[in-house]
């Protein structure tokens, strides 16, 4: 007998002791937090952390000292986009499994298939007056993430997920969650019957309320500080006016004007050609969009956050990703509005501290993606960068085919740095032919200044490349069906675009992949640095972990250490 009193008592110590271990490992508080927001930036950049940080007196100040700050903090993906970094920002795993290799991708036919898009009725978006004509779904989402396990892990678990971009609301809520998005051409935030019956009654009231005076009233951006003083004295801002804005999307600056009633047609390069326009887009490129997203979280809260519940909240700020695709990063009007970014979070982090708690929540901070400078800014600086033009490129490589093999337009078109082509007239030739083609069209894309490297879609089969190469990573955003035949990686400070202006994230180097990520919640994720290299994907089985729930059923990351 005393020798099983002793053995239960040697396995209970031993027991303790791991647990109190693991806790420590993890540094799990005891799921005492009614509330898990995830913060997403788009386009926030690590390097804006390192290069303003001596410049922010709020909330990146405060989460970077007083949480847990990953440093060196990773997406791995060949292409970064909004759409991959949400998804595996939920699913934990890569677009090889949920499917998602861009925001959209060419179908079959050639027609354009956004990847939320969902013609089916069933599944239609709600209108001011009722419902439109096509809708949005996670059809296209090939697994399930944390926001599914979370829901799952109790009666009292609610989750939402919101953005301007619905792309980005999707793939943060996966198939279990509701998600909720702006639309630009009915100005209001709704969302679809693929997961609502209909519009939640508070978020009707928002919009009617807050949404429809915040967007015709016509105000100014006015610089957060000074334009004089320490905050915008960096060569890049000073250099980049200079250019006149020469190279960005917008010939001019938003700042100091009337930004919701300005006139697209005049600023936007790309809508002059096409004599189109959307509305309210000045407006989503402004920080006064940021505080109004943030305010409709505030709101989600106050409606749905019960005594008894646990959250998990998803938010996803759009507007620096519009703006930073206009003016590039290092631009003033970038600079500017993570200057209001830093003080509008720090409002809401207060808010939660008053309304939930500050032992109620805990509070992550991180982005889908950073920004490659404008190429021409950086030639003037003298580093070697290049615009690849695509639509030159599809051009030649089909002029080539056709005058050496008689085969017309054997390249149907560029998406990203993915180049499509025919394959019924491909699959039909002699195989030797066939790679003399392919090596052909490799090598016209090879010769073009600023490229890296070009990959057939055969050669990811059988990959045996490290996890942190550039192949591994462009081979991992592989999805049979959506992706293109020759999948090219571009220099540094290089990119291939339709476009002669503007700014874009679609390379595999640290100003697009390395974001960052922070971890905050009272006595639990408290004053530490991380400086070794973490991946993305990690974050939601971390999540998961902490909140108790099973783990994203696609992923096979591991959790984070805190230690």
């Amino acid at each position: 007998m005393k020798k099983v009193l002793c053995h239960i008592y040697k396995s209970t110590i031993f027991l303790l002791f791991l647990f109190v271990q693991i806790s420590a490992t993890l540094n799990v508080s005891s799921g005492k937090q009614r509330l898990t927001v995830v913060l997403i930036v788009d386009q926030f950049s690590n390097h804006y952390m390192k290069r303003l940080g001596n410049n922010f007196n709020y909330a990146f100040k405060e989460l970077a000292e007083k949480g847990v700050y990953f440093t060196d903090a990773h997406h791995p993906h060949g292409t970064p986009t909004t759409a991959t970094g949400h998804n595996a920002l939920n699913t934990g795993t890569l677009a090889c499994n949920h499917g998602i290799i861009l925001n959209s991708w060419d179908g079959p036919d050639g027609k354009k298939l956004r990847y939320d898009i969902d013609p089916d009725p069933q599944n239609a978006a709600f209108s001011i007056d009722g419902l439109q004509k096509t809708g949005n779904s996670t059809k296209n989402i090939m697994t399930t993430g944390l926001t599914d396990q979370f829901v799952m892990g109790g009666k009292n678990h609610k989750t939402f997920s919101l953005s301007y971009k619905s792309r980005a609301a999707i793939g943060m809520s996966g198939k279990g969650g509701q998600p909720i998005w702006f639309d630009s051409s009915e100005g209001i935030f709704t969302s679809s019957l693929a997961f609502f019956d209909k519009l939640p009654e508070w978020l009707m009231d928002f919009n009617y309320d807050r949404v429809f005076d915040e967007l015709n009233f016509p105000r100014k951006w006015r610089l957060f500080y000074p334009r004089n003083s320490k905050y915008y004295d960096l060569k890049d801002i000073n250099f980049h006016e200079e250019t006149n804005y020469k190279y960005a999307k917008y010939n001019e600056s938003l700042i100091a004007n009337d930004i919701i009633c300005k006139d697209l047609k005049s600023l936007d390069r790309r809508i002059r050609k096409r004599g189109l326009g959307k509305n309210y887009e000045t407006y989503l490129k402004s920080p006064f969009a940021n505080a109004l997203l943030l305010e409709l979280v505030k709101s989600c809260i106050k409606n749905n956050l019960k005594e008894d519940d646990n959250m998990l909240l998803w938010v996803s700020l759009s507007p620096l990703d519009k703006l930073g695709h206009v003016y590039g990063p290092h631009s003033l009007e970038v600079i500017d509005m993570i200057y209001h970014l830093d003080k509008q979070i720090w409002d809401f982090l207060n808010y939660l501290k008053e309304e939930v708690g500050e032992d109620n929540f805990m509070f992550i901070l991180t982005a889908d993606h950073g920004m490659e400078p404008l190429v021409e800014v950086m030639q003037n600086q003298g580093v070697d960068a290049h615009r690849i033009l695509t639509n030159e490129l599809v051009k030649e490589m089909n002029e080539h085919v056709k005058n050496n093999y008689n085969i017309d337009n054997l390249v149907r078109t560029c998406k990203a740095s993915q180049f499509y082509l025919y394959r019924e007239k491909l699959n039909c030739l002699d195989p030797d032919l066939k790679d003399k083609i392919i090596n052909d069209l490799k090598n016209i894309i090879l010769n073009k200044k600023g490229t890296r490297y070009v990959w057939y879609y055969e050669e990811f089969k059988n990959l045996d490349s490290e996890f942190d190469t550039p192949k591994n990573f462009y081979a991992k955003q592989y999805y049979e069906g959506r992706s293109g035949d020759l999948i090219c990686m571009p220099e540094r400070y290089s990119y291939f675009t339709p476009y002669d202006y503007g700014a874009g994230h679609r390379a595999s180097y640290d100003f697009t992949t390395n974001v960052p990520l922070i971890f905050y919640q009272k006595g639990v994720f408290e004053n530490k640095v991380i400086d070794r290299k973490v991946w993305m994907p990690q974050l939601p089985v971390t999540i998961a972990k902490l909140l108790e729930v099973g783990r994203p059923a696609s992923s096979d990351f591991l959790p984070l250490s805190f230690e």
